[in-house]
């Protein structure tokens, strides 16, 4: 078995066969490839030789073998145990870096799989013993790396796959917009107290993996996040009728909030539990990253409701005297559509997709008994549309 980068589902269906080619001179991938890596199968070693401290991510290590015209990169994990996530899933600093090697801000042209270390080094063996019969026969130097590739062959199809993923452009614009919502913010203050986020679920995926028990992960992706958040800010006749009816509905809410149904989870009383036991970083970290969001919202919601304040001014509908309280009132008719909005894109209706991919995943499956990790805020809502 071998796991997969993130990028390869862009050639779904494509098959690529070549000779597997190992050249020890460049055994990392981190120089350009030699005129016989075209039309092949490169074998690398994963990350940069000990103590060379290089940036040497797994998209490098493509764009580097796809320039020099390979057909697909097979890297040798340092250990037998695969990660259980995509490969070549790098934070956006080091995305960019890559842009800034390779001038580009795509994926990849050429898929790229991570073999265990055993499987990876009995390939790498066969191609060293056939570069010392090569040089026994007393080829020309030349010709060394292509004798490598002689005798081992490499066949493999490439699957669909539905494992989200992002280009730089579009996560620099995911980003810019996360950073202008406030959230980039929250998280990234929340980061540099180095507060783990999320840590169960990759806890759960681990303990899962080790134990060898299936795993899916049932969350919306970011592509579709944006995109329902985009659908449900544009201020339509249907958006403004459901805001309204949200905002109808508040008090009922806030009842089965403060007092949940049996077989409801207390999401009020788990978050005074929570809350007591976090240590003191994890509380400054969340007073500060929650000032700092509030901070830039608040800033964003001041700037969008002036400029619509300026607009009624010049065209005589607001007077200079009552700018103050335009744009006050502006600013409190944006809150009061956007909150019921925002809460519907990012919670209610991640609780119907996340229902739908646990149905969905057990059904595929045929599980009769599922554990399911999610947030205190998403289990109910999941929980009614049982």
């Amino acid at each position: 078995f071998a796991q997969r980068a993130v990028w390869n589902g862009e050639r779904e269906g494509s098959k690529v066969a070549g000779e597997v080619l190992f050249d020890e001179g460049n055994a990392y991938g981190l120089a350009p490839l030699s005129k016989a890596a075209r039309g092949r199968v490169v074998l690398l070693r994963r990350g940069a030789p000990s103590g060379g401290g290089q940036f040497c991510p797994f998209a490098l290590k493509a764009f580097h073998a796809a320039k020099g015209g390979a057909e697909a990169v097979l890297v040798i994990n340092n250990h037998d145990s695969l990660p259980p996530v995509r490969i070549g899933t790098g934070d956006l600093l080091g995305d960019i870096r890559v842009a800034v090697a390779t001038r580009t801000c795509g994926f990849p042209r050429i898929p790229v799989l991570l073999l265990p270390h055993a499987d990876g080094e009995r390939l790498r063996e066969r191609c060293a013993a056939l570069t010392s019969s090569s040089s026994s026969s007393k080829l020309p130097s030349a010709a060394a790396p292509e004798a490598a590739a002689a005798g081992v062959r490499c066949e493999f199809e490439v699957l669909g796959d539905s494992y989200p993923r992002r280009t730089l452009r579009r996560r620099l614009c995911q980003t810019c917009a996360l950073m202008l919502s406030g959230i980039g913010i929250l998280y990234g203050i929340i980061g540099c107290f180095a507060v783990e986020v999320g840590a169960e679920f990759l806890a759960a995926e681990t303990q899962a993996s080790e134990q060898g028990i299936p795993c899916a992960c049932i969350d919306v992706d970011m592509n579709r996040f944006w995109a329902r958040l985009a659908a449900a800010a544009l201020p339509t006749p249907q958006n403004v009728r459901d805001a309204l009816v949200s905002w109808l509905a508040f008090p009922r809410v806030m009842f089965r909030v403060l007092f949940p149904p049996r077989g409801n989870v207390d999401v009020v009383g788990s978050t005074v539990l929570h809350l007591a036991s976090f240590p003191l970083r994890t509380w400054v970290a969340f007073s500060l990253a929650g000032f700092g969001a509030s901070f830039v919202m608040t800033s964003m919601l001041s700037l969008l409701s002036f400029a619509s304040e300026q607009g009624a001014e010049r065209t005589g509908a607001v007077s200079a005297k009552e700018s103050a309280d335009a744009q006050a009132l502006i600013m409190l008719m944006v809150e009061l559509y956007l909150f019921p909005q925002v809460y519907a894109a990012v919670a209610a209706s991640r609780d119907e997709a996340m229902y739908r991919s646990i149905v969905a995943t057990c059904r595929e499956r045929r599980s009769q008994r599922l554990v399911v990790v999610v947030g205190a805020g998403h289990a109910n809502g999941i929980l009614q549309r049982a």
